[in-house]
């Protein structure tokens, strides 16, 4: 890659290790559902302009069952469960478990489209489950309560997962930016059937957490697809994915220095234990044959 390719890779990864702070810094104030359909209205609302153009239009139009559903499972959902976890379990804690992506995109893939792991990269799998297992051990106890929030930012995982792998089966005749702004816009209108029922009381949340929501929104959303996008047309999809291996670093520095949350060293180790696993999956590390 480029200098300027590695330096559009470390902005989105800072971007992207930002949103966990922002959902942990609001998710109380807001409520997780009021506060994703903020972020996915601002986002689609950012991104429908480009739906406006005509060739975009009819494909949206085309392909609108599809985008709906893939909308519910690549945003709406997935982005419910992580604030919902970011009430109990601090930011870094949840970068490390949504760096397991990769994973659950390789062992959705094997199963449901017949993409065939190797025995290294069941290995690996193996590995980053034993690592995402040794991250979340303290965290749950008998009590099911505990386990709920983990369980939210494991099923976030799972949906990116889903999703990446139904946007490959279904949405590959569809551009990039048509197939986001589209499934946007069906997660906002997903959200606000349900958010009617959440309203927090608006004249009690600060101008802060106004700001944080925003910038979820605009920056950690809209403006953070964008730069996804020209990754995935300058590299290739497999090179602007490793965006994933990088953001649990800069979630971990964005947490330190804006909420004060201590990085201990079993989140390091477990981040370590992951990422290796992860990169075995998806090939970033291959068994040399002599």
């Amino acid at each position: 890659m480029k200098l300027s390719d590695i330096a559009l890779l470390l902005l989105l990864a800072a971007i992207w290790g930002s949103s966990f702070i922002f959902m942990r810094a609001t998710a109380n104030d807001f409520g997780p559902v009021v506060l994703i359909t903020l972020r996915v209205g601002i986002a689609a609302l950012c991104l429908m302009g480009f739906l406006l153009t005509r060739k975009r239009w009819k494909a949206f139009i085309g392909c609108w069952q599809r985008l709906l559903w893939i909308g519910l499972i690549n945003s709406a959902l997935p982005f419910v469960f992580l604030a919902y976890a970011s009430l109990s379990l601090n930011a870094g804690f949840l970068s490390v478990i949504n760096a397991s992506t990769p994973l659950f995109t390789a062992w959705i893939a094997h199963l449901w489209l017949n993409d065939k792991l190797s025995p290294l990269q069941l290995v690996g799998m193996l590995i980053s489950l034993l690592g995402v297992g040794f991250l979340v051990w303290d965290e749950i106890s008998g009590d099911l309560d505990t386990w709920w929030p983990v369980l939210a930012g494991v099923a976030t995982t799972l949906c990116y997962g889903l999703a990446a792998n139904a946007t490959k089966k279904y949405l590959h005749d569809v551009s990039a930016i048509t197939a986001t702004a589209g499934s946007l816009f069906f997660a906002m209108l997903f959200m606000l059937c349900f958010s009617i029922f959440f309203l927090p009381d608006f004249s009690q949340i600060s101008t802060l957490s106004w700001s944080y929501a925003l910038a979820l929104g605009v920056f950690c959303t809209a403006f953070a697809y964008i730069l996804f996008f020209k990754l995935i047309q300058d590299v290739g999809a497999s090179k602007a994915t490793t965006v994933t291996f990088l953001i649990p670093i800069f979630s971990f520095l964005w947490a330190y220095l804006l909420l004060g949350e201590v990085v201990t060293n079993k989140m390091w180790i477990a981040t370590v234990v992951i990422l290796f696993g992860t990169a075995l999956v998806t090939g970033v590390i291959k068994h040399s044959k002599k």
